[in-house]
């Protein structure tokens, strides 16, 4: 991201998000991480670890027992990938009328007090967490749409943070040992900068303030996180082979922009104008062509990515293909109409609008700005859409590279030739 972590800086951070409309209070705090190979597993297995126990409530049904008397709080321990970091993230939604010694006890037995003996993870709690990572790990192929729209984007950002997939891998899950999570854990707390939040009533700005007070942090060499440059290359086209009926085909584009241009937005209204519900792409290739069963596209905020996504025959993922860039190109050389530009404005519109509606949509949304480090508001970004003309997004779809050709297929004699 641009924002970089100095190494002098504060590790832990506030952020009140006001609440008053909402009958619950949410909490959210995560710990970043920067995405490598060499770590990414380790995340995933120690948020596993993370959830079954900890001093106070030393088993599963402990902790359960303790959510359940704080009014049946909802809570969650996972990892959530943003571009080329990942977040530890441990949120919690809960009744007003609980205490908030009892919310901050809670919330800090899972982040900073885990079930360990002399600091280490029992040992048969990480192979019972190994065992799930791994049944989850090998299910991912079973959700096609998902998982070739997964191995697109980490094929697109391929030696990049953004390329590592979060969820973690196979090969490297067997290696590891209580040694090695507990060891991590250790590196998280010391290095990992630190973002908390609370919407809520206004006395939740007080339970920051406990909250940062009592987890502690005394890190000193803070990770760093840089964006990336992204080295220009040729198209490649992948082909991988799994049982199934249809092709999964999904194209990856690389926009040149970073999440904090301006021109960022003319990007967004881009893809909604070519992939959106009745978009470009589907009024000419599902409709007119009847090439596809569906047919989006969407850019990644974090990385200025843009994919689009389809479900074909084999044998017409090739044409399909060059029938998306031949509609792509007309727009970038013949322009939108004006009624598809503001149908898109207004779909952009509402989504933004809608992310006052959830708590946790506010606060991810929040989050994102501070990481990105444009800090905008939902009116700010509004103002900022408004701005958008007809000629930005013709820009946008000039600036677009086509990066990526990947089809996840039954097809046997499937092939780009």
């Amino acid at each position: 991201m641009r924002n970089t972590t100095a190494k002098k800086a504060e590790q832990c951070r506030m952020f009140f998000v006001d609440g008053k409309k909402f009958k619950t209070n949410a909490l959210l705090g995560f710990f970043r991480v920067p995405l490598r190979r060499e770590n990414a597993t380790k995340l995933a297995l120690l948020a596993e670890v993370l959830q079954k126990g900890t001093e106070k409530y030393p088993s599963v049904t402990a902790v359960a027992a303790a959510a359940e008397e704080c009014y049946g709080a909802l809570w969650q321990v996972q990892i959530i990938k943003k571009g080329g970091e990942a977040w530890l993230s441990f949120s919690m939604e809960v009744s007003k009328h609980v205490s908030e010694k009892e919310v901050l006890d809670f919330l800090l037995q899972l982040m900073k007090h885990p079930k360990r003996i002399d600091n280490q993870f029992p040992a048969e709690t990480v192979e019972r967490c190994i065992a799930i990572l791994r049944r989850r790990l090998e299910a991912q192929a079973d959700d096609k749409i998902s998982f070739a729209a997964k191995r697109a984007r980490e094929l697109a950002a391929e030696d990049e943070g953004a390329g590592i997939c979060a969820d973690g891998y196979l090969e490297d899950l067997e290696k590891l040992t209580s040694a090695d999570i507990s060891g991590f854990y250790e590196d998280v707390l010391a290095h990992a900068p630190v973002y908390l939040y609370v919407c809520g009533d206004s006395d939740g700005r007080q339970m920051l303030k406990k909250w940062k007070g009592a987890l502690d942090l005394q890190g000193k060499e803070l990770w760093e996180f840089q964006q990336t440059s992204r080295k220009q290359a040729l198209c490649r086209k992948i082909a991988e082979k799994a049982n199934m009926g249809q092709t999964r085909l999904v194209l990856a584009f690389d926009s040149g922009l970073h999440p904090w241009d301006r021109a960022f937005h003319s990007l967004r209204v881009l893809c909604e104008v070519l992939g959106g519900g009745n978009g470009l792409l589907f009024q000419e290739i599902r409709e007119k062509q009847g090439l596809c069963y569906d047919i989006s596209m969407t850019c990644d905020t974090m990385t200025g990515l843009a994919f689009v996504q389809t479900g074909v025959a084999g044998k017409d993922a090739k044409h399909t293909a060059s029938e998306i860039c031949r509609i792509l190109q007309n727009v970038a050389d013949h322009g939108i109409k004006n009624d598809d530009f503001q149908d898109a404005v207004e779909q952009i519109r509402r989504k933004i609008s809608d992310i006052s509606d959830s708590q946790w949509k506010i606060m991810d949304y929040v989050a994102e700005q501070e990481i990105i480090g444009t800090n905008l508001d939902s009116e700010q970004m509004l103002r900022r859409l408004a701005d958008v003309t007809v000629e930005d997004v013709v820009k946008a779809a000039q600036k677009l590279s086509l990066r990526t050709m990947y089809a996840l297929t039954g097809e046997e004699e499937f092939s780009w030739d």
